[in-house]
């Protein structure tokens, strides 16, 4: 059991590289396919040499032809493989909301405490050198996992 155990750890190790240098270079555009009709959202990711990543996620939700809720977060993220999965942890963020008309407010003070102290656990799954699937799930809800559908863009 020992050496399964290690063997699996040793594994996990020596992908972690790989899919680091899969992710690297340019940005990656992504959306989440299960978006409902009346929203539209996407959230680019770019890999820094640094080992920090870069996103920009922008959202507009829209009812009866008029947007109520809109807003624009930017987050810098250090980057690193725990042996298992790839995990981001936010170290800096911008947010600009652009319209709130229901008063939603999703930048209040615990918000952004609770944003800053997340964490996301992700594992990339490459269709191609230019296309992948990010499989996600944040710390507060690991059993819930999304799906990001993402692009390369150079």
């Amino acid at each position: 059991m020992k050496l399964k155990l290690i063997g699996l750890l040793m594994g996990s190790m020596f992908a972690a590289p790989t899919f680091a240098t899969q992710l690297e270079g340019g940005t990656w555009f992504c959306e989440r396919p299960d978006t409902p009709e009346n929203m539209r959202e996407n959230t680019s990711y770019t890999f820094l040499p640094d080992g920090t990543i870069h996103s920009e996620e922008w959202l507009r939700q829209s009812e009866n032809n008029q947007v109520q809720l809109e807003f624009k977060l930017a987050v810098d993220y250090s980057f690193y493989h725990n042996g298992i999965d790839y995990v981001l942890k936010p170290v800096q963020l911008t947010r600009d909301l652009v319209v709130d008309k229901n008063n939603v407010n999703p930048f209040d003070s615990d918000a952004r405490r609770d944003l800053l102290g997340y964490r996301i656990f992700f594992q990339p799954q490459f269709e191609s050198d230019n296309r992948a699937e990010f499989v996600m799930r944040h710390h507060i809800t690991p059993d819930q996992r999304f799906t990001l559908n993402c692009l390369r863009q150079t």
